[in-house]
């Protein structure tokens, strides 16, 4: 079995995430998922054990793997070293009337953990790193008339952003999609009123995952942060708060 490790930190971090569903400032926290391959098990095992050697330990691990999987294919539902049951079920729902075998959905996986699982993580504790994200994220741009990803974009045609919580609604005096001038280090004027804002009638498809808009002629070419300021909340909702959103890179538009 392949002896895969991962470098895990001291510390369970999590983020902090806002809900949108009522006036009432409601958040929830995730963790940071900080997973141990099976490497680290066995090192893991090897501070308690000196008897058996890395090798015999990773050999057996792959033996347990293909008994589970071998039993899984099968249609079992199968102990997981007491640390819970992992389990086949149908993914998703019948939408016949009438239903019949040919119309039950493939088979997904689910787990339900054990108690001494759930014994063993009930006094874990939330370390300082705390961080919140309520923030419009902008993860990548696409140039639609050269037809390329990156940060070149092109005046008089339309580009692609694509991210999480970008959705632009709100006051229009106070929200939109906006160019801010910026110098070789990616330095921006922070005044708000110095941006170019491109305005909701170039704003082909708005959306929380994908803005499609357009660059008018009349952008002057040069470098830019690409900023979206929004108070979407969820549905038809806009919130109190308008949230900002930078772009990490520079934008070159030409």
């Amino acid at each position: 079995m392949n002896d895969k490790s991962n470098k895990l930190s001291d510390t369970v971090n999590v983020t902090m995430h806002t809900l949108t569903f009522s006036d009432k400032t409601v958040s929830y926290a995730k963790v940071k998922r900080n997973t141990a391959f099976i490497g680290n098990i066995v090192s893991k095992i090897l501070e308690h054990n000196k008897v058996m050697d890395r090798e015999t330990l990773l050999y057996s691990a792959g033996l347990f793997r293909n008994a589970i999987l071998e039993l899984l294919k099968a249609g079992k539902a199968v102990d997981l070293l007491e640390m819970g049951i992992l389990y086949i079920k149908p993914d998703g729902s019948i939408e016949s009337e009438e239903p019949g075998i040919d119309d039950v959905p493939k088979m997904t996986l689910s787990f339900t953990p054990s108690d001494i699982a759930l014994e063993a993580v009930k006094d874990v504790t939330a370390g300082a790193d705390i961080s919140t994200t309520n923030e419009p994220l902008i993860s990548s741009l696409y140039n639609i008339h050269t037809k390329t990803s990156g940060t070149r974009l092109s005046k008089g045609y339309s580009a692609r952003i694509t991210g999480r919580r970008m959705k632009i609604a709100g006051d229009e005096a106070e929200t939109g999609l906006y160019l801010a001038s910026c110098s070789e280090d990616g330095t921006y004027d922070m005044d708000s009123s110095t941006w170019t804002c491109l305005g909701m009638e170039n704003i082909v498809d708005n959306t929380n995952t994908k803005i499609l808009f357009n660059i008018p002629d009349t952008v002057t070419s040069g470098k830019y942060r690409l900023i979206i300021k929004t108070a979407y909340g969820s549905g038809t909702r806009i919130n109190k708060t308008v949230r900002t959103g930078v772009y990490g890179e520079t934008v070159l538009i030409a």
